[in-house]
């Protein structure tokens, strides 16, 4: 089923770097609530965001300071104040990051090296853990013997198909039907991961045995036209409330019939984009699509039985339970910078706030030199 999406505007609202608002207090709708210091950097960009409770959540990427000195860069949230966490080691960019506990969180990502790699916390210090060959897109943590991580290992010698298992020990390659791109977890034998199968995006489950693919509507493509369609993100909340979200390209010319160029095209080069949208029941998937002109990135869980997600054309888009869907603008910044771009949404447990990170890129008359990582809140 088709959903019109209705714009609605926010306040810009501009904060000093890790706190709060004033007045935010009961005020419903997004607001930045970090922005990183101008310490001198090249680039600044966050990349991901987890929340293990209503007082802690992580958020990873990466700063340069010039061609020679950067790393990865970590946030931890208390329920009001972002502060900066120092991971010890070679961390040349932190790319995803999920945790069970305040007390069991990993980060993916690599070294300065280009070694693929990962880190956990278990409350007290950081070990880091090689990933092998393996270039880790997304992690699931489901407990301190218990996580996923999904992606590719080309050096390994295969183009997806696998997965990464963590059991405790060490991190070890499991078969899965195709590549994923994004993974989420209801429980030990309730995994879900996303992606692309082509020219129609996969759904993947785990049950505790084996992966195994899952049937799901065809998305449809125009008579006569070129087309693809691909997952970017799953937010896996209960047994039988799983959300995927992605895109829907079509048109655009013979350049773009590929997938992967498909699937980096810009809206200027395709004709068509649509927002995909699916729900798993717990019995079967539903899809609707969102309007022309826009697709879906990345999404979180809005703690009501819905969905929040960010889109191409940095907006949030709010898929409520029964399928209403709203959409607003990301708040921006005072002083002349850019609408925020948006990598990473996900939503806090235990009630109705949700986080987003992204960066700020510069401003419009070049002025500033540097984009800015920055967090979004909801609530």
């Amino acid at each position: 089923m088709r959903k019109s999406l209705i714009s609605a505007g926010l306040a810009a609202v501009i904060v000093a770097a890790g706190a709060a608002p004033a007045g935010a207090a009961g005020q419903e709708g997004w607001r930045v609530t970090y922005l990183s210091p101008d310490t001198g950097y090249d680039y600044y960009g966050l990349y991901d965001v987890a929340a293990t409770g209503a007082h802690d959540a992580w958020a990873v990427g990466s700063q340069t300071l010039d061609a020679d000195h950067g790393g990865g860069t970590v946030l931890r949230w208390n329920g009001t104040t972002w502060s900066p966490v120092t991971v010890p080691g070679d961390t040349g960019s932190f790319g995803s990051v999920d945790g069970s506990s305040p007390n069991n969180v990993w980060i993916m990502g690599a070294t300065n090296e280009g070694a693929q790699a990962s880190w956990h916390w278990d409350g007290t210090s950081w070990t880091s853990v090689s990933t092998g060959t393996y270039d880790v897109a997304d992690v699931a943590v489901i407990g301190p013997k218990n996580a996923w991580a999904v992606g590719n290992d080309y050096e390994g010698g295969t183009d997806g198909g696998k997965a990464l298992h963590w059991n405790g020990r060490k991190w070890a390659q499991v078969a899965m039907p195709a590549t994923a791109r994004k993974v989420g977890a209801v429980a030990a034998n309730d995994v879900w991961a996303v992606g692309d199968g082509g020219d129609q995006p996969v759904a993947e489950h785990w049950d505790g045995t084996s992966w195994t693919s899952s049937t799901l509507p065809e998305v449809p493509i125009p008579a006569g036209e070129s087309g693809f369609s691909y997952f970017n993100d799953v937010v896996a909340e209960s047994s039988d409330n799983v959300w995927a979200v992605g895109r829907l390209y079509w048109g655009g010319g013979e350049e773009l019939k590929s997938v992967k160029k498909a699937r980096n095209a810009t809206l200027a080069e395709a004709e068509h984009n649509q927002p995909v949208i699916m729900h798993w029941d717990g019995s079967k998937w539903s899809l609707r699509l969102g309007a022309d002109g826009d697709f879906a990135l990345s999404a979180g869980a809005d703690g009501q039985g819905g969905i929040w997600y960010s889109s191409f054309n940095d907006t949030f888009v709010h898929v409520a339970a029964n399928g209403t869907t709203t959409t607003t603008v990301p708040v921006a910044t005072t002083g002349g910078r850019q609408t925020p771009s948006i990598r990473q949404v996900t939503g806090v447990p235990g009630g109705t706030t949700v986080l987003a990170v992204g960066q700020i890129s510069p401003a419009p008359d070049g002025g500033d030199a540097s984009g800015d990582g920055v967090v979004e809140q909801y609530h």
